[in-house]
């Protein structure tokens, strides 16, 4: 099985995270595994942001005022129409990526990703299809605040990926079991994966989604062979989260990962030195 590598929010050492060029130049890079992050906004629309916010140090304005990082109580998606998220400008480079592009971009939507990547690499002759890794942010205290229920939200993200045909191309996962589980309830024959930041919170976790997913996605401090071990024999893969340098990649293969997530996926594809085709969607299944 191939190791696979995940471009998180997209190829963000060029373009601006979460954006149609930062996703677009990841395939043209050659990765098949976008992760990238959904939020709502107040008309059910869903937005592909990390945060449920707009502030810096990523966002302008619609005057081309740089936002503070106080506006993100000012400027809360799930209270915003799409319309209005549309007007600003977040495609200011992170500080953290000192070689981003600067792009006029707002934040797309989901459908919108779907297209323009699908469309992009169409139009390059690539084969391959791409495999959008689909985190939903969801926070147990905040339904309501940043997102609608769980039982909502699900709907909501299903409802879209089967309009747009791409059941067999979509992984969900999210750091909320609950989330997960009521999207499984809905479709269990999607490929769902779940985040964890904690070891101990594992089989807690596992417990209280309810069925045994596809993926567990861990924070690579967290990975030890054993932990690999016990949750392959569950017959579950495993892909840590967010893997920037050249030691923690070889780390994270030499002890068994299944695939990588980070922001620098041509970095990864230079150490591996192969062109990483990708996963069988439900290739958990081996």
């Amino acid at each position: 099985m191939a190791f696979e590598i995940q471009a998180h929010r997209g190829a963000r050492s060029f373009f601006s995270e979460n954006t149609l060029q930062a996703f677009c130049h990841a395939a043209a890079l050659g990765v098949r595994v976008l992760e990238l992050d959904l939020v709502v906004s107040r008309d059910h629309e869903l937005v592909v942001s990390h945060d449920p916010w707009l502030s810096a140090p990523l966002c302008s304005d619609p005057q081309g005022r740089p936002l503070s990082m106080k506006d993100r109580w000012r400027y809360v998606m799930y209270d915003m129409n799409y319309a209005d998220i549309a007007s600003f400008d977040c495609g200011l480079p992170h500080p953290s990526f000192p070689c981003q592009l600067r792009i006029p971009v707002c934040k797309p939507l989901l459908a919108a990703v779907f297209r323009e990547v699908d469309t992009f690499m169409a139009s390059r002759g690539m084969k391959e299809r791409m495999i959008y890794n689909l985190e939903i942010k969801s926070w147990p205290d905040k339904d309501a605040v940043f997102h609608p229920s769980p039982d909502k939200y699900a709907a909501l993200v299903l409802q879209l990926v089967q309009a747009e045909g791409l059941s067999s191309r979509v992984r969900i996962q999210s750091f909320d079991s609950r989330v997960i589980r009521e999207a499984w309830k809905l479709n269990s024959r999607l490929c769902y994966g779940l985040l964890i930041d904690e070891a101990q919170h594992i089989p807690k976790s596992l417990q209280a989604l309810g069925f045994v997913p596809q993926y567990l996605n861990p924070h690579f401090s967290l990975v030890d062979r054993e932990m690999i071990e016990d949750l392959h024999n569950q017959n579950i893969l495993v892909v840590p989260w967010t893997v920037n340098y050249a030691e923690e990649m070889l780390a994270m293969k030499h002890l068994g990962a299944d695939g990588i997530i980070t922001d620098y996926p041509e970095q990864a594809i230079a150490l591996f030195s192969e062109s990483l085709p990708p996963f069988s969607i439900h290739s958990a299944e081996h």
